[in-house]
């Protein structure tokens, strides 16, 4: 009886321990989400952007490979992730936008097609299940490698619309995958690797 409780509260002190180790990652992308914009408007030098952007990709990528390693995947912090890249990649475009404004005004129809892409897959999640999305295919996890290397290269290199439209092409291919994914699911789907596995899964 006197074991019992020391057992149980080690067993959920290591069990909370392994939830914070991707848990900072993902919250370190968010501070630095207000950070890019920070950056942006003290005028700071350009080559500051390639260590945030940096950061925030790795950390982007290792909170997912250690929840997996730890054992703590959980639909809502695979949510929670997804709407900090959001969050996070909604800056550092803010930050592009007022650094590289004609560049951005080129590849402006593109832009708005991405962003309603991204809005459509978020509102067909929230239709049909009520939660944020958290597909990660693998498509969409190379869509978010482009989007970290073009807007790397608009901030840090002045990279330019062509870039930018590139970026629109694999983000478009990427979001519809996503909304078919989300159309043909039946429960949330959570790491789903592509549509091709959800329909074979189906069968």
């Amino acid at each position: 009886m006197n074991g019992r409780p020391v057992y149980h509260h080690s067993f959920a002190a290591s069990q909370a321990l392994r939830f914070a180790i991707p848990l900072s990652l993902t919250f370190l992308r968010l501070l630095l989400a207000p950070l890019v914009l920070w950056w942006t408007w003290a005028g700071a030098p350009r080559g500051g952007y390639a260590v945030v952007l940096t950061i925030g990709f790795l950390s982007d990528y290792f909170d997912g490979v250690l929840a997996r390693r730890l054992g703590v995947v959980r639909p809502w912090l695979r949510r929670l992730d997804s709407a900090t890249d959001l969050v996070f990649y909604l800056c550092v475009f803010v930050a592009a936008a007022s650094l590289e404004p004609l560049e951005v005004r080129r590849a402006a129809p593109g832009i708005v097609l991405l962003l309603l892409s991204e809005t459509a897959c978020i509102t067909i999640s929230l239709w049909r299940f009520g939660v944020f999305p958290a597909t990660h295919c693998y498509s969409a996890k190379l869509y978010g490698l482009v989007v970290w290397i073009v807007l790397l290269g608009v901030l840090a290199f002045g990279w330019g619309a062509r870039a930018i439209w590139g970026l629109t092409v694999i983000g478009l291919v990427a979001n519809l995958e996503v909304i078919l994914i989300l159309l043909h699911s039946t429960t949330p789907p959570v790491d789903v690797p592509s549509f091709w596995t959800l329909r074979t899964r189906e069968r």
